[in-house]
């Protein structure tokens, strides 16, 4: 009798010792996918991640977002975006553009129709749109943080995945997303250096189960608006801007 209580008491302590294991567990590693060249394959792998459907309107809870730059009107072109251009609040606010993406850092953002060369002219051979014809930079910073928002709402929200279609990264380790759950680090992840056909890169990262509150964006080694050339046309500064935005639908933080 004593024994099997003996064993009883060992298996009973053996089952605490792996549900205290269980708890400590380390979260997935974050999956990583990146091209260059005909990356529509690849962003379409991440696609999958994501979720589907591609949402167009608020009160979602799954499926993803996406931005390109070819919604914003003319009159925004030569004029430093609001930070909340694709989460407008107000009672006016038109829906497709309550998307939950928020820029968090000071710059002056900006799309451009031509490359970026009406800043500096040889940028427009330089700097080609993925999609459509606009592209888009914070063009006096190279660092600037994103968050997120529930779509159509001011409530903090988080992803799960951020991917970015960066335009002509010439130097290997510079162009980046950081991921971030609260002050902590999730990981740097770099933007590949462009091939020889195509000035597109593309990073993406999806963490199956940890809270994204924010992505820094870090692109180039120099500020478009006073770097001049890009390294590749005689000057000393790699200049990047970029195209789409790919998300997880923004969910209201715990």
């Amino acid at each position: 009798m004593k024994k099997m209580i003996f064993v009883l008491i060992a298996g009973m302590a053996i089952f605490t010792s792996c549900d205290k294991n269980d708890d400590k567990k380390e979260p997935a590693a974050p999956v990583v996918i990146t091209a260059t060249g005909d990356i529509t394959s690849k962003m379409n792998e991440f696609r999958v991640l994501l979720g589907e459907p591609l949402n167009t309107t608020t009160g979602k809870t799954s499926g993803r977002r996406e931005i390109n730059w070819d919604v914003v009107p003319e009159e925004f072109i030569t004029q430093n975006l609001p930070k909340t251009f694709f989460n407008p609040t107000d009672a006016a606010a038109p829906v497709a553009r309550q998307r939950g993406f928020t820029y968090e850092s000071d710059g002056e953002f900006r799309v451009s129709t031509n490359g970026f060369g009406n800043i500096e002219l040889t940028l427009a051979t330089q700097i080609q749109a993925f999609s459509g014809d606009r592209v888009f930079a914070n063009i006096s910073e190279t660092l600037w943080d994103t968050q997120f928002q529930v779509a159509g709402s001011t409530e903090a929200a988080t992803v799960n995945g951020f991917g970015a279609v960066f335009l002509d990264v010439d130097i290997a380790n510079s162009s980046f997303l950081e991921f971030f759950s609260g002050n902590k680090s999730l990981g740097k992840f770099f933007a590949p250096v462009h091939d020889a056909n195509t000035p597109f890169s593309f990073v993406g990262v999806w963490f199956k189960d940890t809270e994204v509150t924010k992505v820094r964006v870090g692109h180039g080694n120099g500020k478009l608006v006073s770097a001049g050339k890009d390294i590749s046309n005689g000057g000393v500064n790699d200049i990047v801007a970029l195209d789409d935005f790919l998300y997880s639908e923004p969910k209201a933080s715990k």
